[in-house]
């Protein structure tokens, strides 16, 4: 539509240009990949969060076994999906993680049930612990020999 002046009236023209479009949808797909990044990374903090409270657990049942002068066990309960240092409360870990549990054969007192023991010297029966998620795994060493405990984060 042309007015008196001779200008066109923009009112009139409906709809949007092709820059609004492509503009509106930059901004959609830097949402999602920001909402992608977010949720994975929240993820990758629990499976770590997690381990750390291995580690702690680890390092606190050698400190019962030096201070009681009694060997002490670290359990996991694979079927009830937790884990537990004497005299604390079990813990679960992240849902749609997996454990992997190496330890020594005669320290198993029932099917499911894994163990790691401490010494009162502070060495242990050795093993590890890996939890494992999407794209990603978290190793628990325990030396047999000194007892310390060692977390190593891996991609895979």
């Amino acid at each position: 539509m042309i007015t008196a002046t001779g200008n066109r009236d923009h009112r009139s023209a409906a709809g949007f240009t092709l820059i609004e479009m492509l503009a509106v949808i930059v901004l959609i797909a830097i949402a999602a990949s920001v909402t992608a990044v977010a949720l994975r990374g929240r993820a990758h903090g629990q499976l770590d969060a997690t381990a750390q409270r291995v580690a702690a657990g680890l390092r606190d049942t050698r400190t019962r076994a030096m201070a009681t002068g009694k060997p002490q066990w670290f359990s996991v309960d694979l079927r009830a999906r937790t884990f537990a240092a004497p005299g604390r409360e079990p813990r679960a870990w992240p849902n749609g993680a997996t454990l992997k549990v190496t330890s020594a054969a005669e320290d198993v007192q029932q099917a499911g049930v894994a163990r790691i023991r401490y010494f009162p010297d502070g060495s242990s029966s050795g093993g590890n612990i890996v939890l494992v998620g999407e794209h990603r795994s978290v190793r628990v060493d325990v030396d047999w020999l000194t007892g310390a405990v060692t977390v190593d984060q891996r991609h895979e």
